[in-house]
């Protein structure tokens, strides 16, 4: 091991100069009084860190973690930059054309959110890798090493996260408490293998049995599982999600369970996703949760989950017209027939609007699927006029399907989507705003069906497709979806986006998927090309319809090119780098000014 060196508190914190001082540390109050000196000297004290580090997951998933007014979590990226989705919203405000817009000096908050929140969660993991062994107040060896395990844990989270996002990256593997300018960028390669280490240690100490929120050796076997995939190690993949499914008391949900389980018009998927079950110690398929139920101390979403604004499109807008000419939809609150559609689908703004792959091709000959039936998916087609005569609606066509031929712009205003973890109700109201938005629910950070679904991609790595579509029709038959003989790559992509919608990193799982093809030289994709050729971007043109036919919205195109795989280091976090080299990802400024990789290793190992 190096010896210590006490520099930074944090990449984060030495990027204040590169315009991120306002977004660091956002609960710098509740930090305030804490000091080393006088909190982490026992479990108590590490376990005050390891909430931060579990509260900073949350704020990837829940409302908008800089500002209130502001809909969505910036999980959403994952999302709209991947096969299933794009932003919906207008280009002053979200990124339609790449090339143009995602820039290493974008102010739209994306590369912002996720540079910005995975430094910090390293940071706060690594007070905890550094001070657990200090810690002269611990009880025993044992919680000692159950701190660090989890220390370790979300510190590979959020690398994990980074490495897919932003490719090689400086690597911190300590506590830093001064001034520090000279990173230096590490290969993605290096950072798997040391995160890849950490989480074997981890998972022989994480706790079998924690509370909810809490990290537990299941969790450490499903994230070991996922950086596996990442480095190519399938048979210990395999390992690591057989450990995960059968070790730790964990099952699939097969029976009704939890508010609803007496109501015999809802079935067992919408009982996962019913927010008072999330957290169930019955739901034995949650692995690790999130949770944000209103009122819970230290929630990081003041403002409710936001997702009714975020995913559900804008349907009450005045492009919405009903044959005769008139507005055909309205989002006046009021007691007046009509308003029970605004209450139920709120106050949608479409800030992310599914594509063609995600709205219809998941679903073609989906059975019996519930995923796709009336309780669990919203179609476009059970949007009626709801404007009433009284306020200006049509009488003729007041509570009839809207008619898409007379919306001119289908685009925002008329779309199907997920009724599960979309039309979150629990508390809407007390999420202030003038109309339901979304309320407050827990959320799966990682869940049981994802598990499986990763072991099946690491047996298809293998060439052992017969098990891989064992492990998709686990999932598959729950749902009571017609079982597949045999399954591709592609197969179990489409699972995914079936079953793991706003669960999954998905932009993040087609990169690593992408990094793979790279390596193995599979379809001509080589890594000295990679942000030339990269499978990710071929799926993007074979699967997003928006960025495939440069679909032209408002007033610019939906663009992408194949080195957007990689999103652009932000300028400030390179210029104030001063005495290190942070390099740039190729296609953006800067990269010219790159060091090769394998110098700047050097540098750091010396």
């Amino acid at each position: 091991m190096k010896t210590k060196r006490y520099i930074v508190k944090g990449l984060a914190t030495c990027l204040i100069a590169a315009g991120l001082s306002g977004c660091v540390d956002l609960d710098p109050k509740a930090m305030s009084f804490l000091t080393p000196e006088n909190t982490f000297v026992d479990k108590d004290g590490v376990e005050t860190m390891l909430r931060l580090c579990r509260k900073q997951m949350n704020f990837e998933w829940f409302g908008n973690a800089f500002n209130a007014s502001n809909c969505e979590s910036f999980a959403v990226y994952e999302y709209a930059w991947s096969d299933l989705a794009v932003m919906g919203g207008p280009e002053t405000k979200e990124i339609h054309n790449m090339v143009t817009q995602l820039t290493p000096t974008t102010n739209m908050h994306l590369h912002l959110r996720y540079w910005v929140f995975g430094w910090n969660g390293i940071k706060y993991a690594n007070t905890v890798i550094t001070r657990t062994p200090e810690a002269q107040g611990m009880a025993t060896e044992e919680d000692r090493n159950a701190c660090l395990a989890e220390g370790y844990f979300h510190r590979a989270y959020w690398y994990y996260l980074l490495v897919h996002q932003f490719g090689d990256i400086p690597w911190i593997d300590e506590e830093i408490t001064g001034a520090k300018l000279d990173f230096n960028t590490v290969s993605r390669n290096t950072i798997l293998a040391n995160i890849k280490k950490d989480m074997e240690y981890a998972v022989q100490w994480l706790p079998k049995e924690v509370v909810r929120g809490a990290v537990n050796r299941a969790a450490g076997e499903h994230l070991l599982a996922k950086i596996c995939l990442a480095t190519g190690d399938f048979e210990q993949a395999v390992a690591a999600t057989t450990r995960c499914i059968n070790d730790y008391g964990l099952h699939l949900m097969t029976e009704r369970f939890g508010i609803n389980a007496d109501d015999k018009t809802k079935d067992v998927y919408n009982d996962l996703f019913q927010e008072e079950n999330i957290s169930l110690m019955e739901n034995k398929e949650g692995i690790m949760i999130g949770q944000e139920i209103y009122g819970l101390d230290g929630c990081s979403s003041g403002g409710g989950s936001s997702r009714k604004k975020t995913f559900v499109p804008r349907w009450y807008d005045n492009k919405v017209k009903t044959p005769d000419g008139k507005k055909g939809c309205t989002d006046n609150k009021g007691v007046y027939d009509g308003y029970e559609q605004l209450e139920y689908l709120g106050r949608g703004l479409a800030k992310v609007r599914p594509t063609n792959y995600a709205q219809y091709y998941l679903w073609k000959d989906c059975g019996d699927d519930m995923r796709h039936n009336p309780n669990n998916w919203f179609d476009k087609s059970r949007i009626v006029y709801n404007n009433p005569p009284a306020k200006g609606g049509s009488a003729k066509y007041f509570g009839q399907p809207v008619d898409p031929a007379y919306c001119s712009d289908t685009m925002r205003c008329y779309f199907s989507f997920p009724i599960v973890k979309v039309l979150i109700d629990k508390d809407d109201q007390k999420a202030g705003g003038n109309a339901p938005e979304g309320g407050f629910t827990d959320q799966y950070i990682f869940r049981l069906a994802e598990t499986y679904l990763n072991r099946a991609e690491a047996y298809w790595w293998m060439g052992k497709k017969d098990l891989a579509a064992k492990d998709v029709n686990e999932i598959r038959r729950r749902v009571n979806a017609p079982e597949l003989p045999t399954v591709t790559l592609d197969d179990i992509l489409d699972e995914r986006a079936r079953e793991l919608f706003f669960e999954d990193h998905r932009k993040t799982e087609l990169t690593r998927i992408a990094y793979l093809m790279a390596e193995k030289g599979i379809d001509g994709y080589s890594l000295d090309k990679f942000s030339k050729k990269n499978w990710y971007y071929d799926r993007m043109m074979e699967k997003n319809n928006f960025f495939a036919e440069k679909y032209f919205y408002s007033t610019n195109a939906f663009i992408i090119e194949p080195y957007h795989v990689l999103w652009p280091i932000p300028r400030n976090a390179i210029a104030s780098n001063t005495q290190g080299r942070i390099n740039q990802n190729y296609g953006y400024d800067g990269y010219e000014d790159n060091i090769p990789v394998e110098e700047l290793e050097k540098r750091y190992n010396n």
